[in-house]
């Protein structure tokens, strides 16, 4: 299962994968491998490196990370994480 952004990505339909096999996970943008340490790196410095702004959409998906629980998973005897708060601009 993938996700395609199109809400003004270039290019349009970037789609995002994510795989893990026991502590190797690894986050895929297109065509670019990203670790999942990297990736947390990443939304890190996207959260943090600039001033917030009026209405900023990255308050909205810190409430949304805050208000996540761990639900059964889609394996058996396996966790996930689901939000209760509202989504991300869906």
């Amino acid at each position: 299962m993938s996700l395609s952004l199109d809400l003004g990505t270039k290019p349009k339909g970037l789609e995002v994968k994510t795989y893990g096999i026991g502590n190797l996970e690894a986050v895929y943008l297109g065509d670019y491998e990203i670790s999942m340490e990297d990736f947390l790196i990443m939304a890190e410095y996207v959260l943090t490196n600039s001033d917030l702004k009026p209405n900023d959409q990255r308050l909205q998906f810190i409430k949304c990370i805050k208000s996540m629980q761990e639900v059964e998973g889609w394996n058996e005897n396996g966790k996930r994480l689901q939000p209760s708060a509202p989504p991300i601009l869906r």
